[in-house]
């Protein structure tokens, strides 16, 4: 029945849920591109950096997004990543970068504009010291997510401040902004430009900024009422602290539910 309504089935504005209680792509394709998703979303990326000179660096990162209702009007939205690092070189490093996890209080009931803001928190979880900071760090995030038909537009931005850890490492201070600007086919395709540009406060003068620049594409399967999207991007950094990869390229597994 789920490919027969597929098969019937309009825009995505127009789009609905078959009578006998199956989902369309075009409900699950939302819940994947929405950083404030009312669904379950457990994303594995792999992510290849490119540089002039340099080895390819692989990363992996774990990226869970789950969302917990607290009352009737109110839930929260968690955001961690986790990465597993690979640093090419003679000796060769390979090891887990500092653990970050952000949440979100936001309205459980919304319109076209969706919004969330609370605390953003990174854990000294590396398992070398040149993978992470080795700093306790804290700060503020907020997000604003525009939703509307097959358009799902948005801006997280974050800060953290070191409060704690090794008295030998530098403090940290350190802002992220991450956009978002996505169109969903309905046939489960989707097309992205989803940068996150960082700013290091601690950097030496005129190597803070990280600011990529590229897109995505992605499709999203089905699987009963479940969603499973596969997605590829480029991104150019347009501008990079020294030793940063000039391109990266980025391949992502996400289960929607």
């Amino acid at each position: 029945m789920a490919l027969l309504c597929l098969a019937v089935v309009g825009p995505p504005a127009t789009a609905a849920r078959c009578e006998d209680g199956g989902v369309f792509l075009t409900d699950l394709t939302p819940q994947r591109l929405n950083p404030l998703a009312e669904d379950y979303n457990l994303q594995g990326s792999m992510s290849l950096g490119f540089a002039r000179h340099q080895a390819v660096q692989p990363t992996f990162t774990f990226q869970p997004l789950i969302p917990l209702p607290l009352t009737a009007d109110w839930r929260l939205v968690s955001r961690s990543f986790l990465s597993i690092i690979d640093l090419p070189g003679p000796d060769g490093l390979t090891g887990l970068s500092d653990l970050t996890t952000s949440l979100f209080l936001t309205p459980a009931h919304t319109g076209k504009w969706v919004w969330g803001a609370g605390p953003i928190f990174q854990f000294p979880t590396a398992t070398d010291e040149a993978l992470g900071t080795g700093k306790w760090s804290a700060g503020p995030t907020g997000a604003l997510v525009y939703v509307d038909g097959p358009w799902i537009n948005g801006i997280l931005v974050s800060h953290l401040w070191s409060f704690a850890g090794k008295s030998d490492r530098e403090d940290v201070s350190f802002t992220q902004i991450e956009l978002k600007a996505s169109y969903q086919f309905w046939n489960g395709w989707y097309v992205q430009t989803n940068p996150t540009m960082t700013y290091d406060w601690k950097a030496p003068a005129g190597e803070g900024w990280t600011i990529p620049v590229g897109f995505d594409v992605g499709k999203m399967f089905q699987i009963g009422s479940r969603g499973l999207s596969l997605q590829l991007g480029a991104y150019y950094n347009a501008k990079k602290p020294p030793g940063a990869a000039d391109w990266t390229l980025n391949t992502s597994v996400t289960l929607t539910f």
